[in-house]
């Protein structure tokens, strides 16, 4: 029995690999993307979300600045959850989780602003760097106090 439920978290953390590592090459894939195409990207998100704030009866003013800016914090967020369940599956061990996965995505989020400096009108700058790495540490936060409180409820279970 033991041995069964080794194999299947071991298929487990080979497929969330697996999927994390498609999650950086789709994070990669949209930095490859020339400044015209990214442009009518946001502004299509853009339309989507006034239209979505009106019909709930929010009157606010978005930015195709906004919707990029977010758009970066929120795709290295779910980077950094990802990437956090990936060592944890290896560890166990949260605080020494956090330099594996910061590393990782830091180096995805270099690397995505470097490959911009090859897509036409784009530009590699720091400041997004820090932005994707702010979200990265956000959403690995979010994994953190997620496995503290799965992790409290299996201890109150166990006690009862």
């Amino acid at each position: 029995m033991k041995r069964n439920k080794t194999c299947r978290i071991n298929v487990f953390a080979i497929i969330l690999f697996v999927i994390t590592g498609l999650y950086i090459g789709f994070i990669w894939i949209h930095s490859t993307m020339n400044a015209e195409t990214s442009t009518g990207e946001s502004m299509f998100v853009l339309e989507m979300l006034t239209n979505f704030m009106k019909s709930i009866g929010i009157n606010a003013e978005l930015t195709d600045h906004i919707v990029r800016k977010s758009a970066h914090f929120c795709e290295f967020a779910l980077l950094g959850c990802l990437s956090m369940l990936c060592v944890y599956l290896i560890n166990k061990n949260i605080i020494k989780d956090l330099m594996p996965s910061g590393f990782v995505c830091l180096f995805v989020a270099v690397i995505d602003e470097y490959i911009q400096t090859y897509s036409p009108g784009r530009t590699c700058e720091v400041k997004d760097v820090l932005l994707d790495f702010t979200g990265s540490i956000f959403g690995a936060t979010i994994f953190i106090i997620l496995i503290i409180i799965i992790l409290l409820i299996k201890k109150r279970k166990k006690r009862k």
